[in-house]
């Protein structure tokens, strides 16, 4: 990366492209900025959620019917320059959990680096230890919660753990956790939730799924 920064507006689809994640920096380093996420609609789109932080990286959208509300998870890589590419290559810097605008968990590079988060990779075929997968928001089963979820390699490399995050929370979801809360219905409609794709070119490409 070279010249004024790697901070630069994106836009992230989610849904089918029904709804979208924009991202704005105010500066060409840093997280001062703003992050918007819309629902598209023919007669102008509605904005449905909004907070005051520039999200470099990948994110995933989630409704949460429990809780009601719009919930945003943030993946930041490390910064890379052309002189340490190599050696960041898949590291993630910060995982961030918002909600209702406002952040309510996050994790720095050194607290996943402890929870053998190390190295970001598209496939755990070999298995090395710290390298992890991200397989988004996803529904447990039989329940109306949704969970971030994350594959490991175990300590020793020969197997593999997973790792569930609640996406109201941040904190690692356990299966006894207000299982019978009565569900609220999306003012927006009711879907399921899923990963979000670019829809502009991104500083963070190696981040892709």
């Amino acid at each position: 990366m070279s010249g004024r920064g790697e901070n630069r507006p994106t836009v992230q689809s989610a849904f089918d492209g029904t709804y979208y994640v924009r991202s704005v920096p105010s500066s060409d380093y840093g997280t001062e900025g703003k992050t918007q996420v819309f629902k598209v609609r023919s007669n102008g789109d509605e904005l449905v959620d909004e907070y005051p932080v520039y999200m470099r990286g990948e994110l995933y959208l989630g409704w949460d019917p429990i809780a009601g509300k719009w919930c945003l998870v943030h993946l930041e890589p490390e910064r890379i320059t052309s002189n340490n590419y190599f050696e960041k290559l898949g590291k993630v810097s910060r995982l961030a959990f918002y909600m209702g605008g406002k952040e309510i968990m996050a994790y720095t590079g050194k607290e996943l680096a402890e929870m053998g988060l190390k190295q970001k990779v598209q496939t755990l075929v070999y298995r090395q230890r710290g390298q992890f997968m991200v397989h988004g928001i996803q529904q447990v089963p039989g329940t109306n919660h949704y969970v971030f979820v994350i594959e490991k390699t175990t300590e020793k490399g020969n197997g593999i753990d997973t790792i569930s995050l609640d996406i109201t929370t941040g904190k690692t979801f356990s299966d006894d956790s207000g299982k019978k809360a009565a569900p609220k219905r999306s003012a927006n409609g009711s879907q399921p939730n899923q990963a979000m794709q670019p829809t502009a070119d991104r500083s963070d490409a190696w981040l892709s799924l």
